[in-house]
């Protein structure tokens, strides 16, 4: 914890220091995303040449530590001295949107704490519905980088290949874990770090471009309870209450047989997925920056700060989060278009200009290498990237899909567009680039992740629509029956939000057994960190997720949406465990350490279970798990 602070410590001293004419609110949350950036890349830095290990941590801080202490104010000018300044109140948006942040931070510490590896008396590991699939992969990378130290890494559950999946909100926790933070706990500080940020974000964001506070509030609900129509399935009668408390996926906003597939970002976005979270952590702060630079250059202001500010928070989010960074990328280029035609008009076109060629210099400069060392690996083998039309909107009419899933925010954005005029209209064409881009083409195996882009134009069309309506709400009169409506609306789009939020905090689902995590215990205690296990292709993985060891294949579930082509090594697996003579073959040529063997293992393959107790010696044999050591 005391290194997580003097991270924290950092950022807020770099915003203070180098935005000063932002309110205090605005600087402590973008100091906030600069100390968890800083968390997450100083480290990064040093492993390049020292690997990702303790010595590398102690760099990182000394880093920090000296970069805090060059932005320190320590010595006061004379006229500050005198005139005694203080800082300026918060206003009444500024309390409200800390507030609303710190409750849904509170709301999502506790699905974490209820999700992330959930001790149970008996010793067993337990997770939520959202948790039960992502989480385990995000354990194992988390746990390798911290006990291999390998950098940059390797896909731990696919030695040899390169880990250019985004990786660095797991190094994060990777590097709390030096400072003693248990695997439990290295990923739940981090992440409500960066969920306060994401929620203090948005608002701040919403605040910025509405400049009201009911609006605003309304905003903020329709993205943190979003959700469509959904709920008609289940008030209908098709779909039980019932169904919604027990059921695996019977949601709302996550009910695939009825199309509905708008999740709701808590459930299904920022708990699971975490670098989706620090991609939105980083992500938001950036656009509120590009937004500022457009604002200050218009106006004829000096915004060089911000320009640089924006162009490194830009250029470090390659490998936190890609989708963000493209999402960014493109609201940049169509924002710099539909604002140069005001720009000309008004004078403005060369500082335009000026502003983003830095942007772009300092940006690409950082991003470039990042590209180059992980993302163009895989997007240059044509695994990630092809042509989609339609998303992801099965058999409902394309159309319909959209207004059942985004509900009161796509219905009301349709005539919005009739009456956009001037800089809304210029924002919202960034937005509309990203809800074409990903009504198009697929950035991954799976088309469903293009979401990743869709919640960007949600976010902005949200706030816009916001606005919009308020607009319209404040014409009519008597003004009850103006704030009765405006309720409905956010009652109607919330909803089904607020019911998927109500299943996810009572979901629990056994992830790993006591004799699981005993076995794990025993292989971190009594094998090297960097030993090859033969297991079954399970994504419930002790040896991969609680032990960080290699495993010779990890499952499809994981891999085949990385876009990497582990259908040869799978079908290995298999005939290893069953075939003596295909097990000393392939065991030679991947350098296997340990055969690990349990009931799912037995329940997956018709396994030889003489053939390895003839031939290799048996180092632990309990509660029906066997590890097996093969002699180099």
């Amino acid at each position: 914890m005391p290194a997580l602070l003097l991270y924290l410590l950092f950022g807020q001293l770099l915003a203070w220091r180098i935005l000063p004419a932002f309110r205090p609110a605005v600087k402590c949350w973008l100091g906030l995303v600069f100390g968890c950036v800083a968390l997450m890349w100083m480290p990064c830095l040093f492993a390049f040449f020292t690997g990702f290990t303790v010595t590398a941590q102690y760099l990182a801080l000394a880093l920090a530590a000296v970069c805090s202490a060059a932005l320190v104010p320590w010595k006061k000018a004379p006229a500050l001295r005198s005139a005694r300044p203080r800082l300026p109140r918060p206003g009444r948006s500024d309390l409200a949107g800390l507030l609303a942040a710190l409750l849904a931070t509170a709301f999502c510490g506790y699905l974490l704490l209820t999700h992330v590896l959930m001790p149970h008396e008996d010793g067993s590991l337990w997770v939520g519905q959202s948790t039960y699939g992502d989480l385990a992969m995000h354990l194992g990378f988390v746990e390798s980088l911290y006990r291999q130290g390998q950098f940059p890494p390797e896909y731990s559950i696919f030695p040899g290949q390169i880990l250019d999946y985004p990786f660095l909100v797991d190094a994060a926790s990777a590097s709390l874990r030096f400072f003693g933070l248990s695997l439990r706990m290295a990923v739940i500080v981090p992440s409500l770090a960066m969920l306060l940020g994401v929620f203090w974000g948005f608002w701040l964001l919403a605040d910025k471009l509405i400049g009201r506070l009911t609006p605003t509030i309304a905003a903020w609900l329709l993205f943190v309870f979003n959700g469509g129509f959904g709920f008609f399935w289940f008030l209908s009668g098709k779909y039980s209450f019932h169904d919604l408390l027990t059921g695996f996926y019977v949601t709302p906003t996550n009910l695939v047989e009825e199309d509905l597939r708008w999740v709701n970002v808590i459930c299904d976005m920022l708990i699971p997925q975490r670098t989706t979270m620090a991609g939105w952590f980083v992500g938001i702060a950036a656009i509120y920056l590009l937004i500022t630079v457009l604002e200050k250059t218009m106006h004829g202001e000096s915004c060089r700060r911000e320009t640089v500010c924006l162009a490194v928070t830009a250029g470090s989010m390659p490998m936190i989060h890609t989708h963000s960074f493209l999402a960014l990328g493109v609201l940049s280029g169509v924002w710099f278009f539909a604002w140069l035609g005001k720009a000309r008009r008004e004078g403005r076109a060369a500082a335009l200009v000026k502003n983003y060629v830095l942007y772009g210099v300092i940006c690409f400069a950082l991003a470039l290498p990042q590209l180059i060392t992980w993302t163009f690996d895989a997007a240059g083998t044509g695994r990630l990237i092809w042509f989609n039309p339609g998303w992801v909107h099965g058999d409902t009419p394309w159309l319909l899909f959209w207004i059942i899933n985004c509900g009161v925010v796509f219905c009301a954005m349709l005539p919005m567009l009739f009456f956009l005029r001037g800089d809304r209209l210029r924002l919202f064409l960034g937005a509309a680039a990203l809800f074409a881009l990903g009504n198009l083409v697929a950035f991954q195996p799976n088309p469903y992740d293009d979401n990743k882009l869709l919640y960007i134009w949600f976010m902005i069309a949200d706030i816009q629509v916001c606005a919009w309506l308020w607009e319209l709400l404040d014409r009519i009169k008597p003004r009850a029956l103006a704030a009765a409506a405006g309720a409905a609306l956010v009652v109607l789009g919330t909803l089904s939000g607020a019911m998927s939020l109500l299943r996810e905090a009572v979901s629990e689902y056994q992830l790993f057994s006591r004799a699981q995590v005993e076995a794990a215990d025993f292989i971190t205690e009594n094998t090297p960190a960097d030993s090859l296990f033969l297991t079954a292709v399970t994504h419930v993985n002790p040896p991969a997720v609680l032990s960080g060891r290699n495993i010779l294949c990890g499952p499809g579930l994981y891999l085949y949406y990385h876009g990497v082509d582990y259908t040869e090594r799978e079908s290995q697996v298999g005939r290893m465990f069953q075939d003596g003579e295909a097990f000393e073959t392939y065991a030679r040529v991947y350098g296997v350490d340990y055969v690990y063997i349990s009931q799912t293992e037995r329940s997956a393959y018709a396994v030889d279970m003489d053939y390895f107790t003839q031939n290799y010696p048996l180092i632990y044999d309990r509660d029906g798990i066997s590890i097996f050591q093969i002699p180099t």
